[in-house]
């Protein structure tokens, strides 16, 4: 078999595949991987709420995509699970594939974003860890499935937690770090098994 004419090429088989092919082949498996890390992560996460940590089906928004007006500009944003407490957003949860430490600044800024006042609390998970953040100080209070807060637990940090919405100059510096990410899809992947497309919803 005659190599093809490009000077980098990866012989695969009895096949020679030039560099471009190989790098696009080798993206498209680590998308798909992460959106099969990232759909695991999901239904970790919705079982421990349902089974474990005391929330009814009727407290969780799954898939929640949320408007988010910058200037005159409209755009949308999601987060995997929104956790309500007598119709009150208490918590926010975020599932990601990869680094939890480089997604602990976007779920807060969703945690400030989503609702006034903010939810209190923002979770970042993977298929086997949880970060916990406490969403006024930006600060992780605990790690692991066992710091997400039980549904009594979430109920008295909503007591105790006077959560005033950011300043007009600090929402919207939220709006744009929270944006940030999205753009440069350092967020959960999208459309797999109960991901949500970032961008207007679908009108059903």
């Amino acid at each position: 078999m005659k190599e093809p004419d490009n000077k980098i090429v990866f012989k695969t088989g009895d096949a020679f595949i030039p560099r471009e092919e190989k790098i696009r082949q080798l993206l498209a498996q680590e998308i798909a991987d992460g959106e099969n890390l990232a759909a695991e992560s999901r239904k970790m996460v919705e079982y421990l709420l349902l089974e474990k940590k005391g929330y009814a089906a009727g407290d969780i928004r799954k898939a929640a995509a949320f408007e988010v007006q910058l200037g005159d500009e409209t755009a949308w944003s999601s987060v995997d699970f929104i956790v309500s407490i007598d119709g009150r957003i208490g918590m926010i949860i975020k599932c990601a594939a990869g680094s939890l430490d480089s997604r602990q600044r976007q779920a807060v800024a969703a945690a400030r974003v989503i609702s006034s006042p903010p939810a209190p609390v923002a979770v970042v998970a993977d298929p086997v860890d949880a970060n916990v953040l406490d969403v006024a100080t930006g600060k992780m209070t605990g790690e692991g499935f066992g710091a997400i807060p039980v549904k009594d637990q979430l109920r008295t940090i909503m007591a105790e937690q006077a959560m005033t919405s950011p300043d007009p100059k600090r929402l919207e510096k939220e709006k744009r770090i929270l944006l940030a990410f999205d753009v440069i899809k350092c967020c959960v992947p999208q459309g797999k098994d109960g991901g949500v497309q970032i961008g207007e919803p679908e009108k059903k």
